[in-house]
C-alpha cells in the first residue's frame, strides 16, 4: 500500500520518529513522489483536518473512495501508525464480509508487507480527499473520543462518499477493482438469526425474523428494527442486555454530551459495539430494544441460531407476522383503542383518527412488504 500524505501529515510523521528516536515500524518514506506499487488500486491520500475540537486523520482510497478515519492521533502516537492502519483496514473490509485471507492479500500483494509514504502532489486527488471533510463533519455524531480507529464513522463515510463521481458505489467499486487486480474475493461471514417480537400486551405480538452479519453493530441493528417496523426515528431508544447494562444510539449520546443532558453515563455506544462483541450462544441470547420512552414500545430480540456464510451478506427479513403500528399512538393500549376506532365507521372519533393516521395508513398500504423492506436493508449497506 502507498500513501500520499499532505505536508502537515508528513511533518507529523517525521516529528513522531524524532520523539521516539526510532522509525515507524513497517513504514518506508520515499523521496520519489511516484507510487512504487505499479497500480493505483493500492494508492491512498491522507490528510489531517480539524473536526470540532479534535484532529482527525482522513485517508481516502484513490480508486474507490473508501475512507479510513483516525481520531486524536497526536504526533507522539503516530509511531504506531501502521498498527492503526491495519486495524482500520481490517475493520472496514470485515464489515463487507472479506475473509482474513483476502484482506491480508490486499495488504501484502502490492509491495510486500508494510506501507510506503511520500508527499502528496496531485492537487486533484488532494482535493477529493479534502472534499470528504464536509461529509465527516456532517456525521460527527458518530465520533468516539475513546477510540483512535473510528469504526462505524468510517464505514458510513465510505458508503456515502461520492467525491469520485463514479457510476458504482464505493463498496462495489472497491470489490470490482480488487477482483480485477488481485483475484476473487473470498468471504467469511458469521451470521445470526433474530426473532424480534414487538410486545403488544392484550394483542398478538408483531413478529419479524431477520438475519444479520455479526460484524455489524448495534447501530445497524437499530436501523434494521426502525426499517422493518416502519418506525420513523422520531424518538429515543436503548438496548438492554441480560445484565441490565444499556446501549444507546451514537447521535443520542452525542447530544447528551453536547448539551450536558442527564442520562446513563455508563451506557455503551451502539456504533462502537459489534453484535459479535456482545451476543454469543452463551451470553445475551435474549435482549430488549425499547423505542419511544413515552409510548414505551418494547421489542424482545432472541438469537435463534448462529451460522456461517461464504458470500457477501446483508441484513435480510425472512418472515413477518402482524402489521407495524403508528408512531405516537399511546403504546399497546393506545393502539388497541386505535384499532377499535378505525374499524368502526360510526364511532364518534372515526373521522378524526382516520385523518390523523392518513400518512401511516398510506405507508402501510404501500411499503409493508418483505421485498420492500429487504430492498431498503440492502440499500443501507451498499
Amino acid at each position: 500500500m502507498h500513501i500520499y500524505a499532505t505536508k502537515k501529515l508528513m511533518k507529523g510523521f517525521k516529528k513522531s520518529e524524532k520523539m521516539a528516536t526510532e522509525p515507524i515500524e513497517n513504514v518506508t518514506f520515499l523521496e520519489d513522489t511516484d507510487s512504487p506499487d505499479g497500480h493505483s488500486f493500492f494508492d491512498w491520500h491522507a490528510n489531517i483536518a480539524q473536526i470540532g475540537t479534535d484532529e482527525c486523520l482522513i485517508m481516502t482510497h484513490d480508486r474507490s473512495g473508501l475512507t479510513l478515519l483516525f481520531l486524536n492521533m497526536y504526533e507522539e502516537e503516530l509511531i504506531e501508525f501502521y498498527d492503526w492502519f491495519e486495524e482500520a483496514f481490517y475493520d472496514l473490509l470485515e464489515k463487507l464480509g472479506f475473509s482474513h485471507h483476502s484482506i491480508q492479500l490486499c495488504l501484502t500483494d502490492s509491495n510486500g508487507y508494510g506501507l510506503t509514504i511520500s508527499k502528496a502532489t496531485d492537487s486533484k486527488k488532494i482535493g477529493r480527499n479534502s472534499s470528504v471533510i464536509n461529509l465527516v463533519r456532517q456525521l460527527n455524531y458518530y465520533q468516539e473520543d475513546d477510540y483512535n480507529v473510528q469504526s462505524y464513522w468510517q464505514y458510513q463515510i465510505s458508503r456515502l462518499n461520492t467525491s469520485l463521481k463514479q457510476d458504482e458505489k464505493p463498496f462495489e467499486h472497491f470489490i470490482n477493482e480488487y477482483e480485477e487486480v488481485i483475484g476473487p474475493v473470498t468471504y467469511a461471514v458469521e451470521m445470526v438469526e433474530f426473532e424480534i417480537r414487538l410486545r403488544m400486551e392484550m394483542l398478538p405480538d408483531v413478529i419479524r425474523i431477520v438475519q444479520m452479519p455479526m460484524s455489524l453493530t448495534f447501530e445497524d441493528l437499530h436501523q434494521v428494527i426502525q426499517t422493518i417496523y416502519m418506525w420513523q426515528h422520531m424518538h429515543l431508544h436503548q438496548f438492554i442486555l441480560e445484565d441490565g447494562s444499556t446501549i444507546i444510539g451514537a447521535e443520542q449520546k452525542y447530544n447528551m454530551e453536547q448539551y450536558q443532558m442527564g442520562g446513563n453515563q455508563e451506557a455503551y455506544t451502539a456504533s462502537q459495539l459489534k453484535l459479535a462483541d456482545v451476543i454469543t450462544p452463551a451470553e445475551n441470547g435474549v435482549i430488549t430494544y425499547v423505542y419511544d420512552f413515552g409510548d414505551s414500545w418494547e421489542h424482545s430480540i432472541r438469537a435463534r441460531k448462529f451460522y456461517s456464510e461464504k458470500k457477501r451478506m446483508f441484513p435480510k427479513l425472512t418472515l413477518m407476522s402482524g402489521d407495524p403500528v403508528p408512531e405516537n399512538v399511546g403504546g399497546p393500549p393506545g393502539y388497541q383503542y386505535f384499532l377499535e376506532v378505525i374499524n368502526d365507521p360510526v364511532h364518534d372519533e372515526h373521522s378524526v383518527i382516520k385523518e390523523w393516521s392518513k400518512d401511516y395508513l398510506s405507508r402501510l398500504n404501500i411499503y409493508n412488504d418483505v421485498n420492500h423492506f429487504n430492498h431498503e436493508l440492502k440499500r443501507m449497506h451498499t
